[in-house]
């Protein structure tokens, strides 16, 4: 499969660092994948996705147990396009958060020694560690990589996209963010989100056209959280926005989204206060 070359002639536009890491954690895990064999027709929804400790995108699957490999069992490399889907944090909302595609080639490691040697971490570590050889492990390479979303689209280049395994906030503390952010009444959120609108907080603000099944009634609901920030769905006067809330200190190595989302929490500013 021919592929564009690794450093494109005309320099893709900057994304947002948030967004970039999206995108990773997206292609580390979070969401799930599906992986279709175009030539041939054929898509696996069943596997299992994440990345080996060098930072190179991995799939996983488990024949006769979730599924037949079908077109996919071959030794030969196959040219795939990989989907990761990502709903939003808030299960109530029919919205998907983001999405990540791309076009690449899958090839199968040939053993168990091939496997281990990626060093993999998260749901494919488990799953490997849990089933044992009968789990097929696949390395995809690929060139470019689309994002999909509140904020549009963002093109990567593999080489702008790190995967690295290494060096990750402790996922049992974004756990606990996502459960404080959840467990936030609907108009503190909203409180949150008209602070950014008045500039009052650091964020960013996207309106966006909401063409979904009628959306439950709350002032704001939570799209999203992670170190860098926490994404709200803010519902007003019939419009709908995106507003992402920096958590402060992201980026520290002391950082912890948790203690920050508390923080941010009493730094309300009064004029926005809900009487």
């Amino acid at each position: 499969m021919a592929h564009a070359s690794m450093h494109p002639a005309h320099p893709l536009p900057p994304v947002a660092p948030r967004r970039l890491l999206l995108a990773q954690r997206l292609l580390r895990g979070e969401g799930s994948v599906e992986v279709t064999a175009f030539r041939a027709g054929e898509t696996l929804t069943t596997a299992v996705h994440g990345v080996s400790a060098d930072g190179r995108l991995v799939v996983a699957h488990v024949p006769n147990l979730l599924g037949s490999l079908g077109a996919f069992h071959t030794p030969a490399p196959l040219d795939v396009r990989v989907d990761v889907l990502r709903d939003a944090l808030d299960l109530t909302l029919p919205t998907r958060l983001a999405s990540v595609h791309l076009l690449g080639t899958l090839r199968w490691c040939r053993d168990s020694a091939e496997v281990t040697e990626l060093g993999l971490r998260g749901r494919v570590a488990d799953l490997v560690a849990d089933v044992g050889p009968r789990v097929r492990v696949g390395i995809v390479e690929t060139q470019r990589i689309l994002l999909h979303d509140v904020d549009g689209v963002a093109v990567f280049c593999r080489h702008t996209l790190p995967l690295t395994s290494r060096g990750l906030v402790d996922q049992t503390e974004l756990a606990d963010l996502a459960d404080d952010v959840l467990g936030t009444a609907p108009e503190v959120l909203a409180d949150l989100a008209d602070a950014v609108a008045l500039g009052l907080l650091p964020g960013e603000s996207t309106p966006l056209q909401v063409d979904t099944e009628p959306l439950p009634e709350s002032p704001a609901y939570a799209l999203d959280a992670d170190e860098a920030g926490v994404t709200l769905l803010r519902v007003r006067d019939g419009e709908t926005t995106a507003v992402h809330v920096a958590l402060p200190g992201a980026g520290r190595l002391d950082h912890s989204p948790r203690h920050a989302w508390r923080r941010l929490l009493d730094a309300i500013p009064a004029r926005v206060a809900h009487p």
